[in-house]
């Protein structure tokens, strides 16, 4: 495995079919070090998390060998309610970035909205998130999902609106694609600057397509992404793998392999 300064890891997703010991058995036994709470039942750190389920999430990352870097945050569900305005929802904000600090979780990834009429929220969670996370050590960050994130220059304004050191973006190529069918290169050096980690999707079928699908078998130039991101200065930090198709956990296990050693080439 290449010995670069990024923490290339899987997110839960790939496996959320499965239980969460088979998660960590399959990404540790692909070669990631690094794991991603999302779209698993098992791995979901929410507001309120017990001191059992810290214990027990902490016992089996360590079992595994592999340590945690991000946990997802879908602001415009009950995990942030942007609905119920800037008090609610920065409180449930900064009560979702205790929970990941339990963990040792370090960087919060939000999907955005959606919606128009709560982007005013959203900037006041990010601002105030960014403020309390840099106190606990957690960066707070954008994903690609459309909406007030849908394209570069939408998350270069993001990042101008927000206005704070610790708030970046996790860039999500096969996003760009799926939600706006544009290219994810167009303007990806205005905003390389400010990506602090990046989801591994691959998209084919244009907007709207399919994301279920094994990197490096899509549309994502997943070598001019890294340099691009390499050029703006993005040396370290989460790389991590969201997507590997679905299917039996066999199957997914050997994809996860085979993307990892692509990772190993891409990031060289």
């Amino acid at each position: 495995m290449a010995d670069t300064g990024f923490q290339i890891g899987a997110f839960a997703r790939p496996w959320t079919a499965f239980g969460w010991e088979d998660f960590l058995a399959g990404a540790s036994g692909a070669g990631y070090r690094y794991i991603g709470f999302m779209r698993h039942k098992q791995a979901e750190v929410l507001p309120g998390i017990s001191p059992e389920k810290v214990a027990w999430i902490n016992e089996s990352l360590a079992r595994h060998g592999v340590t945690p870097t991000t946990d997802l945050s879908l602001h415009h569900t009950t995990r942030c309610p942007l609905h119920l305005g800037p008090d609610e929802a920065v409180r449930e904000a900064f009560a979702h970035l205790d929970a990941m600090a339990s963990v040792g979780v370090h960087y919060y990834l939000s999907c955005g909205t959606p919606d128009e009429a709560l982007y005013g929220t959203l900037y006041t969670v990010f601002r105030e998130a960014a403020a309390y996370g840099e106190d606990v050590g957690i960066k707070v960050t954008l994903k690609p999902h459309g909406g007030i994130g849908a394209t570069c220059p939408d998350l270069l304004r993001v990042v101008e609106t927000v206005a704070h050191e610790n708030f970046g973006i996790y860039f999500d190529p096969g996003n760009i694609i799926y939600y706006t069918g544009g290219d994810p290169l167009e303007n990806l050096a205005d905003v390389a600057p400010h990506v602090v980690g990046v989801c591994v999707k691959d998209e084919t079928g244009g907007r709207d397509g399919n994301v279920e699908i094994e990197p490096g078998t899509g549309d994502v130039d997943f070598p001019a992404v890294f340099d691009t991101l390499r050029e703006g200065g993005f040396d370290s930090g989460p790389v991590m793998v969201e997507c590997l198709g679905r299917g039996e956990l066999a199957g997914v296990n050997e994809r996860a392999a085979r993307v990892r050693a692509l990772l190993d080439e891409w990031l060289a």
